[in-house]
Order: structure tokens, then C-alpha cells, then sequence
């Protein structure tokens, strides 16, 4: 048989691509745990909500399934990390850090996981970056004082770090 003849579209919605975890541990910050299990709570409700409806609104399901499946793999290999009362002395996994560049311009970032760093800002307003980001890898670990390289796709530029909170 000729395949000019066989229907190759159906009305079953396409199975999206994976959605791709990291192979790195999964440290979460408290909050970045509760707003991944508050994300997959909303996911549930949608496609619950839309199981008995049109096919239209259907077609969204496959795509809600797939982020559910994601946030549960991404929740039972969460490390925790509870955050300290007290200021750490070097850039540690939680911590908010504070850092100049040779233009005299400041930054601030709160180091934070992989899921986290996505939602842009944290709780009190502030940047979010992944401790597995070439920024977050290059900040861990340092002083107050220190100076370190922050890679970057133009160029590689020098940071000094002028304070570190829990």
C-alpha cells in the first residue's frame, strides 16, 4: 500500500519531548522546595480540571503530565539545604553575596538550586543564581575581600566580593 494513502495526523495529542534534568545534585533552598511542590500542586489542578473537557483544551494535557513528571523527579532528588542564622565567612550554597566589577558597578545574587535560579527573583526582591552557573561556581567558596573571575560570553571580567549574609 502506497503511503500517500494512510492518514498520518491523528486526533491524539502529541507526546511532548522530556523535559531535561541536570546530573548535578539537586540542592534546593526551603523556599525553592515549597514554590517546586506549590508548581506541580498547580499542574495537578490544571489537568485535572481539564480532563473532562473539550478536545482543545485536552490537547494541553500531555504537556502538563510531562511538567509533573519533571517537578516529581526533581522533588524526590532534592537536598535540601537549610539556610544559617548567621553571616558564613565564604560564599556558601544559600547565602546572598554582594560583588563589584572593575567598573565600580554592584551586584547582588543569592546563590540558590538549579530550579530556583529560573524564577529570577527571590522573596526579598533580589537576583537569583545557580550555585551550578559559571557565576555561582566562580562566587563559591570566596571571602569578603577576595577577588575572583566571573566568566562571561564577552570576556572574562574581575569581581571583588564586599559582602556575604545568610
Amino acid at each position: 500500500m502506497s503511503r500517500a494513502f494512510v492518514k498520518e495526523d491523528s486526533d491524539a495529542p502529541d507526546t511532548p519531548p522530556e523535559r531535561a534534568v541536570s546530573q548535578l545534585p539537586n540542592y534546593m533552598t526551603p523556599t525553592g522546595h515549597r514554590a517546586l511542590q506549590q508548581w506541580r500542586a498547580e499542574l495537578i489542578a490544571e489537568r485535572d480540571a481539564l480532563l473532562g473537557g473539550d478536545l482543545q483544551s485536552q490537547s494541553r494535557i500531555p504537556m502538563l503530565e510531562r511538567d509533573i513528571r519533571y517537578c516529581q523527579a526533581r522533588l524526590q532528588s532534592a537536598q535540601v539545604v537549610e539556610p544559617r542564622d548567621e553571616a558564613p565567612s565564604k560564599v556558601i550554597f544559600g547565602c546572598r553575596v554582594e560583588f563589584v566589577d572593575d567598573d565600580d558597578k554592584t551586584y547582588r545574587y543569592r546563590i540558590v538550586g538549579e530550579d530556583e535560579a529560573l524564577s529570577q527573583r527571590d522573596d526579598e526582591g533580589g537576583a537569583l543564581v545557580s550555585w551550578a552557573s559559571p557565576l555561582g561556581r566562580a562566587l563559591l567558596g570566596c571571602e569578603e575581600g577576595e577577588v575572583t573571575t566571573w566568566p562571561k560570553p564577552r570576556g572574562d571580567i574581575e569581581i571583588e566580593i564586599t559582602a556575604i549574609a545568610p
